[in-house]
């Protein structure tokens, strides 16, 4: 992931991603070339009229909205908790790695 201020076709926070299964950009994965069928690109939900979509592409805009939705509809939201640890815990794991000179350290995966 990456944040590019300033640089020639930079456009802020920006997410590449490259790993076993394939790689994502922005919103589109791209599988490996065994793994081609699985080809997936993800579109962003209308909002409701009115609501701005904000900085960050939008984002605390269309987590909001779809975790008002889903609570409404009495659903399980887009991004849960267990995708939410999956993204989020990578990075605290970094961070304590780094505060120990990058000491190699497990990062947990939930289900």
């Amino acid at each position: 992931m990456s944040c590019c201020w300033g640089a020639r076709g930079s456009h802020g926070e920006y997410g590449h991603v490259r790993g076993e299964l394939g790689q994502m950009e922005g919103t589109t994965f791209e599988p490996a070339a065994d793994l081609k069928k699985l080809s997936l690109v993800l579109s962003k939900p209308q909002l409701p009229p009115g609501m701005d979509a904000g900085g960050h592409g939008g984002a605390h805009a269309y987590l909001t909205e779809d975790f008002i939705a889903a609570l409404l509809e009495k659903r399980t939201p887009l991004i849960d908790i267990t995708l939410s640890l999956n993204m989020t815990v990578p990075g605290v794991v970094a961070h304590q790695s780094a505060l120990k000179n990058g000491e190699l350290m497990k990062v947990p995966q939930f289900k």
